[in-house]
């Protein structure tokens, strides 16, 4: 077989292109493995906390007036509850209140250069990719890339390979038949987007 031809190659090509496209106006990709992921959460905790702490340390002081040593675990929670309950999508977009606090999970793009702010928030986001993320704690099934915004999981992409004769279809059918809907990052409306990608 022909070199670079296998799965694992195409995973690395897309792991490299996400982390080497360095322009000063998109925010970086960092690759995280395994170990960050909180599988109860469903979500990277280091990400959420790092942005929330980068972006609005006022009101992360405000909530330690009421938390203390918990409010970095009290946050946590709370976000995961808020997209159990409001799903992925309201909560990037709305942001979560806590305590008096609304706190922003993710800045978008400014459509103008008038308020440079907007901008310098927007390069804080974190954007991590994970490979092969073992996202159950009943199995030990992986799926082959997971992106993620400030610790947020928002695209799984399931990869197949014609050359070893696994093609678009059996992507499709694995998250289909194989990936169970009450695992957490395969809740209905979790992640963005599920990509089958041959």
């Amino acid at each position: 077989m022909a070199e670079g031809t296998k799965e694992l190659h195409l995973e690395e090509h897309i792991v490299k292109y996400l982390t080497k496209i360095a322009q000063p106006e998109f925010p970086e990709y960092s690759v995280k493995d395994n170990s960050c992921y909180d599988k109860d959460l469903c979500l990277i905790p280091e990400d959420l906390i790092g942005f929330i702490e980068d972006t609005q340390s006022e009101k992360i002081v405000e909530l330690y007036k009421q938390y203390a040593n918990q409010t970095h675990q009290k946050i946590l929670e709370h976000v995961a509850n808020e997209v159990k309950k409001r799903k992925t999508l309201d909560v990037i977009r709305e942001g979560v209140k806590d305590r008096g606090q609304k706190l922003d999970l993710v800045y978008f793009k400014p459509n103008h250069s008038k308020t440079p702010e907007h901008l310098e928030g927007y390069l804080k986001n974190r954007l991590t990719v994970i490979r092969q993320l073992k996202f159950s704690k009943q199995t030990v099934d992986s799926v082959d890339i997971v992106l993620f915004v400030n610790g947020l999981p928002v695209v799984t992409m399931e990869l197949k390979n014609a050359l070893t004769s696994q093609y678009l279809h059996n992507a499709i059918k694995q998250y289909i038949n194989t990936r169970n809907p009450k695992e957490p990052l395969f809740e209905f409306r979790r992640c963005l987007v599920h990509f089958a990608v041959s």
